[in-house]
């Protein structure tokens, strides 16, 4: 089907008034789900980092509305909540039940991803479902907080399949009982259960609110109406963008578990008139170690890189991805099968295969963009706190700096493409933690130049004061930089390093305990005073640094104090006067000039 027959046969019925009154209701909906599970939770993954998502489903298993929530967790649903469904059988369903798994080889995300749905009845009958995805912060396994060097998924944590956690509106207990009895923080882990539980109550006051107001007919109309939309919209955006085949390739690093190995991920954008396909076929075999994504994972990331390069207002919800196909082998690092491990695929994998998928439009927009930092920071912190009367885990979370595009700089210091998460403030961790911030601000001593730089990572030091504290981490971008586009320079580097109460030199986790990785590894032991040192990369720069406007580099010298005068001249080919805090134009213009000539002369050459 063309772009302008699918513009042709769809067939709204709806008023459009009432269709977007009633596509904003829902919307809303999931937005005061979130805002529910936030206020209610325990830990500070949802309460500060709000790390969930939630969504609504219609009776057809088609997502109806979506708020801003984490797109790693929004593109799985796609996949995952059919499934779900479809394993227990909506013929099995009653009202009241509550449906929970965190399997990501039933097209999850990943272990640490719980999703409860609740089907909505409507005189006896389902008419839709509220569902939401939320990150615990503990799952058990061999490390608190889950992340580290895992080598399958038994070592991750506790794993259950579809099944029902509520029937007839009655917590089943022994399914409770056997998940806070396998993790660290049974009393933090029950309760953002339950925050989550009440938000899919919530969600169903509201839909039967709705339903009430302007009868059943009017809202399924409405919904369907809604899909098509979007459908045609997003098939009309897609017929903008020339057919054709664009291979792309990200590396990660390592693995945690096999020396020096790197691994692929490579796909092929597939544009053809109104649909897309993105191939992922030639992506390296699954890693031994944590880093694997599963297939929702990869399908997730494959529509993140999409959608952040569409023009215009689209409605998101399931006619979106309807154009859409995600063609991901089993097997390789892209759809790991059991029992490969998958924890980190979906945190930091996750963000090199929205770049990848970026860098395949950066063959022909202009919107795409550099590589980011490519890492969530998944720091994991742990161990028995004495004052806080037993045992705790922590998962520490950490903007990068994302890479210049085609109009501006890249931010800095934001979470990775894959979640609209934030880092737990200072405050809260040390309140609640045996840690102590010793240092929080923006690394300036590495950039992605460009004619639109990199944004800025951040550097931050660690003092422990605990009787002993574990660290654990998943991080990448130790040795691969973040990538520049049309002539950008590359990102900088993650650094962890250690140094011992009284001690002046940091070291390495390879160095210090002779880990097979310098970011990735689990249970490192600190003592009182020790001290962690986490650096994260900044993004790769867009365009040559020779075209910068001389002016933004004067801000970053003298305004911002984010690069030195040498830099200026040496990257950007700006002289500037330190005495006035000015641009020299005339020596900038014979700089640039010479430059130019000089890169011009060697292309001779060459």
């Amino acid at each position: 089907m063309t772009a302008s027959s699918a513009a042709e046969a769809v067939v709204i019925k709806s008023d459009p008034f009432l269709l977007e009154i009633i596509r904003n209701y829902l919307r809303n909906t999931c937005r005061e789900m979130g805002v529910a599970m936030m206020r209610t939770s325990y830990s500070p993954m949802f309460n500060e980092a709000l790390d969930f998502s939630c969504v609504l489903f219609d009776s057809d298993l088609e997502m109806i509305a979506q708020a801003n929530f984490c797109p790693a967790h929004i593109g799985a649903t796609v996949h995952w909540i059919p499934a779900a469904i479809k394993e227990i059988g909506a013929e099995n369903l009653n009202p009241g039940d509550i449906i929970f798994t965190n399997d990501p080889y039933r097209a999850g995300a990943h272990l640490p991803e719980f999703l409860c749905i609740k089907p909505f009845f409507h005189k006896g009958e389902i008419k839709a479902y509220s569902a939401n995805i939320a990150h615990m912060t503990d799952i058990g396994g061999m490390v608190p907080a889950a992340f580290g060097d895992h080598q399958n998924t038994f070592q991750e944590g506790i794993r259950f399949p579809p099944l029902k956690l509520y029937e007839g509106d009655t917590e089943k207990s022994d399914i409770f009982r056997i998940m806070i009895s396998n993790v660290r923080t049974p009393k933090s882990s029950y309760g953002d259960m339950k925050a989550m539980i009440g938000s899919l109550y919530l969600a169903d006051r509201r839909l039967e609110e709705i339903i009430e107001h302007y009868g059943l007919e009017t809202f399924q109309q409405c919904c369907k109406d809604s899909l098509d939309v979007s459908e045609t919209l997003m098939r009309q955006q897609i017929a903008k963008w020339p057919n054709g085949e664009y291979l792309a390739e990200g590396i990660m690093e390592d693995d945690g578990v096999v020396p020096g190995k790197q691994w692929a991920i490579r796909a092929t954008l597939v544009v053809r008139d109104d649909e897309i396909i993105v191939d992922y076929t030639g992506s390296d075999p699954a890693e031994k170690g944590p880093g694997n994504q599963s297939f929702g994972c990869t399908a997730s990331a494959s529509y993140n890189g999409i959608l952040q390069m569409v023009e215009g207002d689209i409605p998101y919800n399931g006619g979106c991805y309807r154009p859409l196909t995600i063609i991901a082998p089993p097997g390789t690092m892209v759809n790991a099968v059991y029992p490969s491990s998958t924890v980190a695929g979906n945190s930091d994998t996750h963000p090199t295969s929205v770049d990848v998928v970026l860098r395949a439009f950066a063959q022909f927009s202009d919107r795409s963009s550099a590589a980011d930092g490519g890492t969530c920071g998944c720091i994991g912190f742990g161990g028995i706190d004495a004052k806080a009367g037993g045992a705790f885990a922590h998962l520490h979370l950490e903007g990068v700096g994302w890479g210049g595009r085609e109009d501006a700089d890249g931010n800095d210091a934001l979470f990775v493409k894959n979640g609209n998460c934030a880092n737990t403030p200072v405050e809260v961790a040390e309140t609640r933690y045996p840690l102590i911030n010793m240092e929080y601000a923006l690394d300036v001593n590495g950039c992605g130049h460009g004619k639109h730089r990199g944004g800025y990572g951040t550097r931050r030091v660690f003092r422990f004061i605990g009787d002993e504290v574990e660290v654990s981490a998943h991080t990448n971008r130790h040795i691969v930089r973040p990538w520049g586009l049309k002539g950008g320079l590359e990102g900088s580097n993650t650094q962890i390093k250690f140094r011992r109460n009284g001690e002046r030199n940091w070291q390495g986790a390879r160095e210090m305990f002779g880990t097979v990785s310098p970011g990735k590894f689990s249970n490192l032991v600190m003592y009182p005073g020790d001290e962690m040192l986490f650096i994260t990369p900044c993004g790769g720069g867009y365009g040559d640094p020779l075209e910068r406007d001389p002016d933004l580099v004067r801000q970053d010298v003298f305004e911002d104090d984010l690069m030195s005068l040498d830099t200026a001249r040496e990257v950007y080919g700006v002289v500037l006067d330190p005495a006035t805090r000015t641009v020299d134009e005339s020596a900038t213009r014979v700089e640039r000039e010479t430059r130019c000539s000089g890169a011009e002369a060697d292309l001779t050459r060459g």
